[in-house]
């Protein structure tokens, strides 16, 4: 078998077999041409060698048989690039603050000294941040290789585009802003991060809830904070416990809620226009997010240490944080106070929209 032979078989077993004889007899016209052509320049037959240097300038079976593939010869195209930078930094933003938050409560418990706890917190980021990008890019390369483009890539619109400015910094209103303060105006300094479209926000609020849906299933360790690991006691209250505890009643509701939260996000991300639709959903989920709050507040294995019978011992509590007295039972019962305020919010917002005649919500957008 010649070199010429040699290499055109490993050129056909990366074509198709449809077009693999029309493209192989079209390489060999082409590269015996170039075979003749040098050797009436120097008037004798090709080394070995020099047939192999003119077929390295044709270049490598694979880079030649990629010229001639139909599908992407990419891994994340061009159109998709975008999305695909948009949802890998709210998934690192989210992984971040949640391995700082879990390292912190691991430092003031006692768990970690701060080295550690920071040491800790760095390898979680790390390997958490290895992890989201790989998933990212898998979702990436099945949806590069489905026969019609999902509808946000086919069916854009002009006022969704703010999408590509997610995280870009605003360096015009900085420096603006910090003219008048030397003018002596009221400086008001915004840190520059441009507002992004409705489909932005829903891509950005499913990829947070999917770090949060792999931190609940343990596929992101993080800080070994995940459900049912550890021992972490503070002011005589083993939280790790409590937690274990919770768990064994709450993981596959909780992890039914993550995955119904993420479905209506890539939902309204999918139809921006559907607002009444994506109120539906989201009043359904915010009157099931409120009865887990109620029952964390009210019946968990948590409620005991949450639970506060007047608002005069809430803020008796609240005056002793202020004062230097940390007390985790005080802020984690602020935090469930304020997510049930936070809650019903988006109860009377999402019924309000939903009650809202689409043609006024057309006008108003």
């Amino acid at each position: 078998m010649t070199l010429l032979d040699q290499y055109l078989k490993a050129v056909a077993a990366q074509l198709p077999k449809d077009a693999r004889d029309d493209i192989v007899a079209e390489l060999r016209d082409m590269i015996l041409t170039r075979f003749e052509a040098k050797e009436e320049e120097l008037g004798r037959p090709l080394t070995d060698g020099e047939q192999e240097a003119i077929l390295r300038e044709v270049g490598h079976p694979l880079a030649v048989a990629g010229r001639y593939h139909t599908g992407a010869n990419h891994l994340i195209g061009p159109e998709l690039y975008p999305y695909f930078l948009f949802a890998v930094k709210i998934g690192l933003a989210a992984l971040i603050v949640i391995t700082l938050l879990a390292s912190a409560i691991q430092v003031l418990v006692g768990e970690l000294s701060l080295s550690e706890g920071i040491g800790h917190a760095f390898s979680n980021i790390v390997s958490g941040g290895i992890t989201l990008i790989g998933f990212a890019a898998i979702a990436g390369f099945i949806i590069e290789r489905q026969p019609e483009k999902p509808k946000f890539l086919r069916e854009w619109r002009v006022k969704d585009l703010h999408l590509f400015e997610f995280a870009a910094f605003d360096t015009e209103a900085l420096e603006r802003s910090f003219k008048e303060g030397q003018k002596g105006k009221s400086m008001s300094v915004t840190m520059g991060f441009k507002s992004s479209s409705p489909a932005a926000n829903a891509l950005g609020a499913a990829m947070g809830l999917t770090v949060l849906l792999l931190w609940w299933t343990g596929v992101l360790p993080i800080a070994d904070l995940r459900p049912g690991a550890g021992s972490w006691v503070m002011d005589g209250i083993d939280y790790g416990a409590i937690l274990t505890s919770i768990v064994e009643v709450a993981f596959w509701p909780i992890l039914a809620y993550l995955a119904a939260r993420i479905g209506l996000e890539l939902f309204r991300a999918w139809r921006p226009g559907a607002r009444r639709v994506a109120a539906l959903g989201q009043l359904t989920l915010a009157l099931v997010r409120l009865g887990g709050l109620l029952w964390l507040w009210s019946y968990s294995p948590l409620s005991p240490v949450i639970h506060v019978d007047s608002m005069q011992a809430l803020i008796d509590g609240a005056r002793r944080m202020a004062d230097g007295h940390f007390s985790l039972a005080t802020l984690l019962t602020l935090i469930g106070l304020f997510m049930m305020i936070e809650t019903v919010g988006n109860i009377l917002g999402s019924a309000w929209r939903l009650a809202t005649p689409a043609r006024a919500e057309t006008a108003k957008a």
